[in-house]
């Protein structure tokens, strides 16, 4: 019973932590440490309504609105939107944390405070340097799901998918006008984005228009990429129309064990433990598993909890790609550690570890994108 009360108390100080870096109020810890897929099937017949994407209600970043996305530490601007020369489109993690809906409500007021703090804040907002900020509210799954990925689970991200793919559409239908664009993702919003990418983007005419996708916190296999027409990974820190992706663990961490149990709960084939994975490293923007050291870390930030936002952290974290994982050196700044998950798990600062190099990176890849002849 003692060790079990240990292992509840340690789970509820990483949710807690979870809490700071997300946004998430503390009436919901103690839901979190016990949650669990809803015990109700799911049935789409069931399902909240739809999101009317006409409404600004929908959308969690859009430009002419202020919202989440228009902030930035000390010392860094944020691009007019009506002048920026390029777009990003944005899907935001997992906020809702529901025990017993699979997919949330649009008018949820609590989840779209967690995902505004949290995801929009600390992660969507390291594209207003170079870019007009979209990103669209979606049925999303809740974090149940993937405690017991089986169909139901399936169910609720297909149509959690559904709602973002109409998202894209209703963007390019009426705000996107030819323009280049970005799409990044985090999580469950990077696993959408892995959908979107192989439906609309690859061997497409869209694929003419893709700066980079920035698909962060999945596991993405060279054998997703061997399959793809256009599609490939990036190589050097101005490649466009190509895909950056990675996961962050601590160095000496466990990678693939870890990758062995999110095989067995999370929706992958079983084989997923045993394929190889691509990864990015977001301070040399290579995918050598040589180090990069500290130095070539430009900052880290997270927006804090006051009202003003904190300074960069420059120099945080050394890391090196190996087989999907990014393996970072421990942040000496506390900021970046109250939400670590077990075995090491750095899932929660995919984009916070590097934010100024991902600035900076989108930045150079918009240019290089713009500079090249267009094609024919």
């Amino acid at each position: 019973m003692k060790r079990l009360l240990i292992g509840l108390g340690a789970l509820a100080l990483v949710v807690a932590g979870v809490g700071v870096v997300y946004g998430q109020r503390l009436g919901l810890l103690a839901a979190l440490v016990f949650a669990h897929a809803p015990d109700e099937a799911f049935d789409a017949a069931k399902a909240p309504p739809a999101p009317d994407y006409a409404d600004a209600a929908s959308w969690a970043a859009l430009p002419g609105k202020r919202d989440a996305s228009d902030v930035a530490p000390p010392g860094e601007a944020i691009m007019d939107p009506a002048q920026a020369p390029a777009d990003v489109f944005f899907i935001h993690p997992t906020s809702f944390f529901s025990n017993g809906k699979w997919n949330q409500k649009l008018d949820d007021a609590d989840t779209n405070a967690r995902t505004d703090s949290g995801a929009i804040r600390n992660q969507a907002s390291a594209f207003n340097g170079c870019c007009a900020v979209y990103a669209p509210r979606y049925r999303q799954m809740t974090f149940g799901g993937f405690l017991k990925y089986d169909a139901n689970s399936q169910g609720a991200m297909a149509l959690a998918y559904s709602d973002v793919k109409r998202a894209f559409e209703y963007y390019l239908a009426h705000d996107n006008h030819g323009r280049p664009f970005i799409l990044a993702g985090h999580s469950q919003g990077a696993r959408h984005l892995r959908t979107l990418l192989a439906e609309m983007i690859d061997g497409k005419p869209l694929a003419k228009q893709l700066v980079a996708a920035y698909d962060v916190g999945t596991w993405m296999d060279e054998d997703w990429f061997k399959a793809r027409k256009t599609l490939k990974p990036c190589e050097r820190a101005d490649d466009t129309g190509c895909v950056l992706t990675w996961s962050s663990v601590l160095e000496g961490a466990d990678a693939q064990k870890q990758r062995e149990a999110f095989a067995k709960r999370s929706g992958y084939a079983p084989e997923m433990a045993d394929k190889r994975y691509v990864c990015t490293n977001p301070l040399d923007w290579s995918q050598s598993d040589k180090l990069a050291p500290a130095s070539l870390d430009m900052g880290g930030w997270v927006y804090g909890r006051g009202d003003e936002p904190r300074a960069i952290v420059p120099e945080l974290v050394s890391a090196r790609c190996d087989n999907g994982a990014l393996f970072v050196s421990k942040p000496d700044d506390g900021a970046f550690n109250i939400a670590v998950l077990p075995g090491g798990n750095y899932h929660n600062y995919d984009y916070q570890l590097a934010w100024l190099n991902i600035r900076r990176n989108a930045e150079a890849r918009v240019k290089a994108f713009l500079a090249k002849p267009p094609s024919p």
